[in-house]
């Protein structure tokens, strides 16, 4: 309970009022702090979100889980029976939602209201297209689903914003993020040409003829020397590319990369490999590649805030998404310390009667129907 009886009439009292909220049908709430609550189909849509995670923990990579064969109360996640584990999950991310409103209160902030109807119209669609007799059938609404899917994160972007951003309590510094920039990321630009043509009617793939490798390879060959020798940028090579192949967009990547998120991938490896400063042609999977790693010392000029950068350069690295990479860990270290010292009241009476073992079996059901 949040607050601590002092006398044995308060506490028999208080007894009589939680009994009834959780003892006499009242399930239209299913947790609740002293300012937000959520409903009963918020929880519902939680206990559905973690019932598919619990599938994909239980799949392995030959075979995806089936809900129906899964015995939830014997098979085991985390430890845990995976009935058990879809429960904590959903209580999980209820507890989150309601922590995320107490500190979007705290900071005096909200959603942003231009990115939740464009969420908004997402999900809907979604819902409408995809779940809605699915979600009828569980109790949960359009909004209900709306809520739950976009409003935890778009909270969460606006609460970071005001402890990292700009006049934040924690405001990181354009040196700092740039310093981030320099010492853990990979800039590049690459752009590729097939070295297989596919037949349209078969679908069959065959190697290019040799007059038109040779013509691929030497284009390739050209753009390194364009870079490395001519002092031509990317952007020049793009021009060229369109120019060699009569062609209006190129299949072009201009990015820059955190280097944790360059664990994987034959082309992420060959831009690690790549010395700064200098473009190089590779042949990778059926595709030629040219591949330019930029200065990162050079490259961390263009790190800028969004409103900040008024020159509308395409080369333009939005400082915010420095930051959110640079302060995550401690972020979600801090939000975590938010939930485990949050104050909520559990509905009893909505957590039973919507509980996941019946959403498991409505899961079911509509399965074999379907």
């Amino acid at each position: 309970m949040r607050h601590i009886v002092k006398t044995v009439g308060a506490a028999a009292c208080a007894a009589a009022i939680l009994c009834s909220a959780g003892c006499t049908g009242d399930t239209k709430w299913s947790f609740r702090t002293e300012d937000h609550q959520l409903s009963n189909g918020q929880w519902i849509c939680y206990t559905f979100d973690g019932l598919n995670s619990a599938i994909q923990a239980l799949s392995t990579d030959e075979e995806s889980a089936s809900v129906d064969k899964i015995d939830w109360d014997t098979q085991q996640i985390e430890g845990m029976a995976a009935k058990d584990w879809i429960y904590a999950e959903a209580k999980k991310m209820s507890k989150r939602y309601l922590t995320l409103e107490q500190l979007a209160d705290k900071y005096q902030t909200e959603a942003d209201n231009g990115t939740y109807q464009m969420a908004k119209s997402q999900y809907s669609y979604f819902y409408q297209n995809f779940y809605k007799d699915l979600f009828e059938k569980l109790g949960i609404s359009e909004d209900s689903y709306i809520s739950t899917s976009a409003m935890p994160d778009l909270l969460e972007e606006a609460v970071f914003a005001k402890i990292y951003g700009k006049g934040g309590e924690k405001e990181v510094s354009d040196e700092d993020a740039k310093k981030y920039f320099k010492d853990n990321y990979v800039a590049y630009y690459y752009v590729s040409a097939d070295l297989k043509s596919t037949n349209e009617e078969t679908g069959e793939s065959n190697d290019i003829s040799a007059d038109e490798l040779e013509n691929t390879r030497t284009n390739f060959r050209k753009y390194a020397v364009m870079i490395n020798d001519q002092g031509k940028t990317p952007e020049d090579v793009t021009a060229q590319y369109l120019v060699d192949y009569s062609v209006d967009t190129a299949p072009t990547t201009d990015d820059a990369t955190h280097k944790d998120d360059m664990t994987s991938g034959s082309i992420n490896e060959a831009i690690l490999e790549c010395e700064e400063g200098k473009a190089v042609t590779k042949e990778i999977n059926d595709k030629i590649y040219l591949i330019y790693r930029y200065d990162i010392n050079k490259k961390a000029d263009d790190v800028k805030a969004a409103e900040d950068d008024t020159s509308g350069s395409t080369s333009f690295i939005a400082k915010e998404d420095i930051v959110k990479k640079m302060k995550h860990d401690e972020f979600e270290d801090y939000l975590k310390e938010q939930m485990d010292a949050l104050e909520y009241d559990r509905n009893d009476a909505c957590i039973h009667k919507y509980d996941v073992t019946r959403t498991i079996n409505i899961v079911i059901d509509q399965t074999k129907q379907n």
